[in-house]
């Protein structure tokens, strides 16, 4: 069965920024078949990773070779309608190990993870918005796939809930020559409070001087503080969720570091995290061309999260089990 053609625009709409990157399509075609629809169970906790079969690609890298790697048309949704306050969780990720299944060296960043709750009956399905730079640590063989976990506390007294990955999951991957990729390390997440802006992820970026356009990306993990949460402090009954604004900031500099130019923004986007959808991976980009940055030979890159109105916001840091990473970013330089 493939996706449905409302499933597939919705999927597609909500993945064009990782498809296209403002404008620069990555066209790779993937280096597997699509997926079969992979019906799976709902856990009560967040236990172990389900790979999607049919999304494996292996390949050759040597050492220090950064792969762009991004997920198309990858969704979760019941094969049962739910009720209002069937909320399910779900983490989404991109995973990589070595050829012959085993794990990659010990502290190997080895994917990313995108994450939201699904809040029926008005959302009916999920779809995940992966993107990510893998970093080969040797010459070798590699495999990467699309992996899915759902999870909720309404899995109790033998109720079971069968969630499903329709057809036409597919990973894709392509390599750019000028690609950097940075983490939120642990211990450097914060939380942003009401009427407040975060700056967070922070890295400098060199694009290729001889590509015309270059695009930056910051997806954050975050999640709304409710009352009593063991994640973060500050929240009250007095909200139902966060409204969250996100964007990325681009500051031209020289090579030496001094300030080049004023400080360039990036597209806002805003994002309702209710109690109910609890967590929500937010994805950022701004596409930049080589001439926006005159004779700048760098930019130093921020993310922002600015918490409009509503509860405190936690933004994720470090990893995942897996060391799969919460939030990061990447900057990767080509030519129109």
């Amino acid at each position: 069965m493939r996706l449905s053609s409302t499933l597939r625009t919705a999927a597609a709409a909500a993945g064009a920024l990782v498809l296209t990157l403002a404008g620069a399509v990555f066209d790779a075609a993937p280096a597997s078949a699509a997926s079969t629809g992979f019906p799976y169970e709902v856990t009560r906790n967040a236990t172990t990773y389900l790979d999607v079969p049919g999304t494996a690609i292996t390949f050759d890298s040597t050492a220090g070779e950064r792969s762009f790697l991004w997920s198309r048309y990858f969704a979760t949704e019941p094969v049962d309608a739910l009720a209002a306050g069937d909320n399910i969780g779900n983490t989404f990720a991109i995973r990589c190990e070595n050829a012959d299944g085993t794990p990659l060296p010990t502290g190997t960043e080895a994917g990313s993870y995108w994450a939201a709750n699904l809040v029926p009956p008005g959302e009916t399905s999920l779809t995940a918005s992966l993107r990510w730079v893998f970093i080969a640590p040797a010459d070798g063989r590699y495999t990467c796939t699309l992996s899915v976990v759902s999870y909720s506390t309404i899995i109790a007294n033998g109720r079971t809930v069968t969630m499903r990955v329709p057809a036409g999951a597919e990973l894709a991957r392509k390599v750019y020559p000028a690609t950097s990729r940075w983490t939120l390390l642990a211990g450097t997440g914060t939380t942003v409070a009401r009427a407040t802006t975060a700056s967070t992820l922070g890295s400098t970026y060199t694009p290729s001087a001889s590509d015309t356009d270059f695009v930056l990306y910051q997806d954050a993990a975050l999640s709304t503080c409710v009352a009593g949460s063991s994640i973060c402090s500050g929240g009250t009954t007095a909200y139902k969720g966060s409204t969250v604004e996100t964007w990325v900031e681009a500051q031209p500099r020289n090579a030496d570091g001094a300030l080049c130019g004023p400080a360039l923004r990036g597209p806002v986007s805003r994002w309702n995290i209710s109690d109910a959808k609890h967590h929500q991976t937010t994805a950022n980009t701004f596409h930049l061309t080589r001439a926006q940055l005159g004779g700048c030979a760098q930019v130093r890159t921020t993310l922002k999260v600015r918490n409009v109105d509503g509860n405190p916001v936690r933004i994720h840091d470090g990893y995942a089990s897996g060391t799969v990473a919460a939030t990061h970013g990447a900057g990767i330089s080509y030519t129109v």
